[in-house]
């Protein structure tokens, strides 16, 4: 049964009234035509079909609305309550497809070697030898060990390898092990250390006036472990370790798993946590490396999230008072858009989807573009129940006027951002096919909860007054309008040069990924980052392994010797802004013993010459207890690691670098050997070519749907071709304006194009939807595009000021990603909408060539 009765009113006079600015804001969502005394307005009947089937599903939603309530709730509640187990991911494997074969190499290398993603800790003491300074140093080291979960190891020069010789015998133990007590024994530590060239620029710095710790975290952790993790309020889920198993297809041990973003964060926090105890004027502790940098980016996200949520859900509720003046407009269509955000958060979570870098817009995002399709549903309602004061019918009428119309813009929205679901950038995948998700969620909400809702709401009809003069805004839509129809040319020529300088700067736009860069210039990360970088030459690690295909083939000495060869040539490599900082590899640590056997003379740091003599000596230093050696090679001498740490930079500067290490590589290895390039470093290079292949994939799939659907809801391939001119002018624009700005294409801004063309086109099937009505009733393209204008395009007003807001708000974030994304991105959607205000008009005066106007007018 229905919720309320029909409440039967004498209508108004007149349907074209209004007595406050609220009515007249009501008033322009509606496209109603007047009858047109010469000609009957004739749609198609498969639009007459759908129409009348919204009406019918509205009749079905009165007499079952509680029905239609409880089960879309349940929907919703279903997939809410899976919100707190949602992960969260800014690392940099984050972004790629788990079977990328890039990253499934460097999953092959840590199953092999551990981890390379370390964080690199660099220590600024007023005196670096003094018995302070090193006490300070042990306690800060084994504080460490003691406090970090999933540790590896933390090395320093409290308990760094110290290869020494004495009377034929080799001495292995810590460097700091026993603790110098007295001023000879810090002069000779002070000695062991700035003398061997192994702990420069990797433990203690150029000049010898700083130190570094290193702290690893294991590459695989044992999924039966019951630490608890409640990290800021997001739960680790072994889920997340069994995805990884499938990436690898096997672990080093049976029952392993792949150490988890939550899990790397957590050992970032104890650091810093510890750090924050020791750190002091005569003890400054800088922190650096990749789990720094996402550590600090997830709490960033963590901090922005709800605050641009906040702000957009704010602004909605002004806007939509603005519009309405009724409690019922601001509530229900904030509402449907929330339940719909929380459901697209909830499926995400179900899907083992996390929460990324660039998912972090989906709020703000889907609350901006979700909240048009509530109003125009609204806004007719109100429109026919103050003119009739009949709730049912003004629900049906409703849908069955605009129901077709925002399930139409819904599908051209969610194949915009469909068309990155095949991108290989995951997060940029997952945007998409959660973004669309949530899309269809708001649209669904809007076609079931919200008409069950108003059936069951006493609301009560608002009288109108007669009123015959237009609003500021209808004469400056009309004489935009205007202007267009009596000069087409001319907007075509000045959009076409427009277009042509766009694209052109365009051209020059580069790419790029420097999470570091997004945080302020003042953040720790950037301050510790910088100083490490001139300091230490960096802390990002790019990994060759050398991979003889023999067992023993390592300790040869033509590949002991390559090794050193291309430890030393490759220091040198300077390409662009990347200059090498230091490169290791078990030819280091054979030339330290080779030293140590050899009474300790600098003469001997060399590699030996005879394959018995390597391989005596590293077994002597096996049987020493050592297992520094378990990070340079395999159990059987089969492969060599070569670990190379550079500055940490913009990625796509390490392009050109590792192709001029490969080249070197090649070079010295000749092709006897096999090599793999790997580690964290590669990765991030990776991701400039995944966001090239990703921006050119969801631009060309975008378009093509798009045009597609275009074309089908508008009837024909010509006018659906014509009607994207005016939504392609708007990226290209935008693209313009990022290289005026100077501004890169990195993992956001390429988002901009399939978006806001997804968006775009909603005002183009509303503006052309509605002049084709009046074209086939009046025959005159001037008066179709006026009447188009004064009642569409004041929607078109709205939605574009709800929608430019929505991603406006970013513009406060610390994150110059998001600023960038939001400014872009916004300043598109204006574009978009005076190319559907000038170019639209132009186009159709050309299209349709109507040169005498029709002396009767429409009011």
């Amino acid at each position: 049964m229905p919720c309320v009765k029909r409440n039967w009113l004498p209508a108004p006079a007149s349907p074209w009234r209004k007595s406050s600015s609220a009515a007249r804001w009501t008033n322009l969502f509606s496209s109603e035509a007047p009858t047109h005394p010469k000609k009957e307005h004739t749609m198609n009947n498969w639009l007459v079909r759908t129409e009348r089937a919204f009406e019918v599903w509205g009749h079905w939603l009165i007499r079952r609305a509680w029905r239609a309530i409880f089960g879309a709730l349940a929907v919703v509640a279903a997939l809410a309550s899976q919100i707190p187990a949602v992960q969260m991911d800014t690392s940099t494997e984050g972004f790629f497809q788990k079977d990328d074969p890039a990253l499934v190499a460097y999953d092959r290398f840590k199953e092999q070697f551990g981890n390379d993603s370390v964080v690199l800790v660099m220590i600024r003491p007023d005196e670096m030898f003094s018995e302070q300074t090193l006490r300070k140093l042990q306690d800060y080291h084994e504080a460490l060990e003691a406090e970090l979960p999933n540790l590896d190891e933390v090395q320093s020069l409290v308990n760094v390898t110290s290869i020494r010789g004495a009377e034929d015998q080799l001495t292995v133990e810590d460097l700091m092990d026993p603790f110098p007590e007295d001023e000879a024994a810090r002069a000779t530590f002070r000695q062991l250390t700035l003398e061997n060239p192994f702990y420069r620029n990797q433990l203690v710095s150029e000049d010898g006036k700083l130190m570094a710790l290193v702290a690893r975290p294991v590459a695989w952790a044992d999924p039966q472990a019951s630490e608890e993790d409640d990290l800021l309020g997001f739960d680790s889920d072994e889920t997340e370790g069994d995805e990884a198993d499938d990436v690898t297809e096997s672990a080093s041990e049976e029952g392993t798993r792949i150490l988890s973003f939550e899990e790397k964060v957590k050992f970032a926090q104890v650091i810093a946590e510890v750090s924050k105890r020791f750190s002091s004027a005569g003890f400054q502790i800088y922190e650096g490396g990749t789990i720094v940098m996402e550590r600090v980016i997830m709490e960033e996200m963590l901090a922005n999230m709800p605050r641009f949520t906040a702000m957009a859900i704010g602004l909605i509720a002004v806007l939509l008072f603005a519009v309405f003046r009724r409690v019922v407009g601001v509530v229900l269509p904030l509402l449907t858009v929330i339940l719909s955000l929380l459901g697209t958060f909830g499926a995400m979570s179900t899907f083992g989807e996390p929460i990324t870098i660039v998912s972090q817009i989906l709020p703000s995002f889907l609350l901006a573009v979700s909240v048009g399709y509530a109003v125009h549903l609204l806004a007719i309602f109100f429109q026919h129940f103050n003119r009739n004061g009949d709730q049912h019918a003004a629900i049906v009428h409703a849908l069955g006027h605009s129901g077709l119309a925002i399930l139409i813009t819904s599908l051209t929205t969610a194949g915009g951002l469909l068309s990155f679901s095949g991108a290989p950038m995951d997060p940029i995948a997952g945007l998409g096919r959660f973004g669309a998700f949530g899309v269809l969620m708001a649209v669904f909400l809007t076609l079931t909860l919200l008409p069950a809702l108003l059936s069951c709401l006493p609301i009560k009809p608002k009288a109108q007054l007669d009123s015959q003069q237009p609003s500021r805004s209808e004469r400056l839509l009309d004489g935009i309008g205007q202007f267009a129809v009596r000069r087409p040319w001319l907007v075509l020529g000045v959009s076409t040069l427009l277009a042509v300088g766009a694209f052109t700067a365009s051209l020059d736009l580069h790419f790029s990924h420097d999470p570091v860069k997004w945080l302020p210039e003042g953040s720790e990360v950037r301050i510790s980052s910088n100083a490490i970088n001139a300091e230490m030459k960096g802390a990002v690690i790019a990994e060759l392994v050398v991979d003889t295909g023999v067992a023993n083939g390592v300790k040869t000495p033509e590949v002991m010797a390559a090794l050193e060869r291309f430890n030393r040539e490759v220091e040198t490599l300077e390409v662009g802004p990347v200059a090498m900082g230091k490169s290791t590899s078990i030819a280091d640590m054979l030339k330290q013993i080779h030293q140590a056997l050899n009474e300790n003379r600098p003469e001997f740091y060399v590699i030996p010459e005879d394959a018995d003599l390597i391989a005596q000596e590293l077994l002597l230093f096996e049987n020493s207890g050592a297992d520094d050696l378990e990070r340079m090679t395999d159990v059987d001498y089969t492969q060599a690691r070569v670990t190379m740490k550079m500055p940490w930079i913009d990625a796509n500067a390490y392009v050109p670098m590792l192709a001029a290490i490969e080249s070197l590589a090649r070079g010295i290895f000749g092709s006897g050997v096999e090599l793999q390039l790997t580690g964290l470093l590669t990765l991030l290079a990776r991701t400039i070519d995944l966001m090239m292949v990703s921006m050119a994939e969801s631009y060309l799939i975008a378009a093509t749907v798009i045009t597609v659907l275009m074309m089908i809801v508008l009837g024909g391939w010509k006018l659906g071709l014509w009607s994207m001119i005016p939504n392609f002018l708007p990226i290209l624009l935008g693209l313009g304006l990022m290289r005026l700005l100077d501004l890169p294409l990195d993992a956001m801004s390429i988002l901009v194009g399939s978006i806001a063309l997804g968006l775009a086109v909603d005002d183009t099937i509303h503006f052309l939807h509605n002049f084709r009505r009046y074209h086939a009733q009046t025959g005159d393209v001037a008066e179709s595009v006026r009447l188009t204008l004064t009642t569409t395009g004041r929607a078109m007003l709205f939605t574009t000021g709800v929608l430019a807001c929505g991603f406006y708000t970013y513009l406060i974030s610390d994150m110059s990603n998001l600023f960038s994304f939001g400014l872009i991105t916004g300043t598109t959607i204006i574009f978009a909408l005076l190319a559907d205000l000038l170019l639209a008009p132009a186009l159709m005066t050309l299209l349709y060539r109507n040169p005498q106007p029709s002396s009767q007018k429409i009011p």
